[in-house]
């Protein structure tokens, strides 16, 4: 074996043993880049190095969230947070979902200035979590309002039986699991659902009066609690929201209220856990999955937009 010959063996397994030692590398991160995915990062977890304002971004359907409460819950605990934006773009969702995140912002609202700045729409379920501040921004062209409540629950019965498919059901009483896809409905039923319809509206309606009281426009109470929809300059004007703006007004508003906005910095904290927000953004790019997930036929009494 010559001299050259010899060298370029050496060369290549010097290659390869670099274009190991690359890939070992790049594994290591991507399992690193995999726990953080699997598990989560939470407030705590970080380095926090000072005091700032927390900017939090609460988007899409509202439903329960137990890592979204848990970073809330560290939002209102942490003392280095002085103050928190959080920005609001939502239909709504779940009654109970947006229940909880209402009493989640409370919460930080109990401990420190909180200022919801809404986005494109902040409506129904999204303007329940909205009260939960003293002080409610909209942009001029944002959608919110749609105080109320529906239940959506399809019916198969009558495309069952052409195609051949009878379905029998053995319950305990008449409305046990009404209203079913697989059953007609009757007026003891709608009348059952309607009556929990009607008693959810009663704490949603409630709840808006509670937290929005002398605020509200007394000549506007029939069409602010009537289901409509309003722009941020409507609900400006029905007392649904206190001011018309945008980031610059949220930093203003919290000046007002001793928070130092020139010397304290305004950083981001995500509520997603990093899967689901994966998840989210793959099943976006789907027109179906698109519009499924942002619907619900499972009988849930929901607090959104149609």
């Amino acid at each position: 074996m010559n001299s050259d010959h010899l060298a370029s063996l050496i060369h290549l397994k010097n290659k390869l043993h670099k274009w190991k030692n690359i890939a070992l590398l790049l594994g290591i991160f991507a399992v690193f880049l995999l726990f953080k995915v699997v598990f989560g990062v939470g407030i705590s977890s970080k380095v926090i190095d000072g005091d700032f304002i927390a900017n939090v971004k609460i988007e899409g359907i509202i439903f329960e969230d137990d890592y979204r409460s848990g970073i809330l819950k560290e939002i209102a605990e942490e003392k280095a947070i002085k103050a928190a934006i959080v920005n609001i773009n939502s239909p709504g969702g779940g009654i109970v979902g947006s229940e909880i995140l209402f009493n989640d912002l409370r919460a930080i609202a109990a401990k420190k200035p909180l200022v919801i700045l809404m986005g494109s729409v902040a409506a129904s379920g999204g303007y329940m979590a909205a009260i939960a501040s003293d002080h409610i921004i909209a942009h001029n062209g944002t959608l919110t309002g749609s105080i109320g409540v529906l239940m959506e629950s399809p019916e198969v019965t009558d495309l069952a039986s052409k195609i051949g498919i009878k379905f029998n059901t053995y319950k305990s009483s008449p409305l046990k699991g009404a209203p079913s896809p697989f059953e007609k409905s009757n007026p003891v039923v709608d009348k059952v659902v309607q009556e929990s319809i009607a008693d959810s509206y009663r704490f949603f309606s409630d709840l808006v009066r509670e937290r929005r009281g002398e605020k509200l426009n007394k000549k506007l109470v029939g069409e602010i609690f009537d289901g409509r929809v309003f722009t941020g300059r409507q609900a400006f004007a029905t007392g649904l929201v206190d001011q018309v703006g945008g980031k610059d007004e949220a930093l203003s508003y919290l000046s007002a209220n001793k928070i130092d906005i020139k010397k304290l910095p305004l950083r981001d904290v995500e509520i997603i856990k990093p899967d689901k927000k994966f998840l989210d953004r793959f099943l976006g790019l789907l027109p179906f999955f698109n519009g499924v997930k942002n619907r619900n036929y499972g009988g849930e009494i929901m607090a959104i937009m149609p």
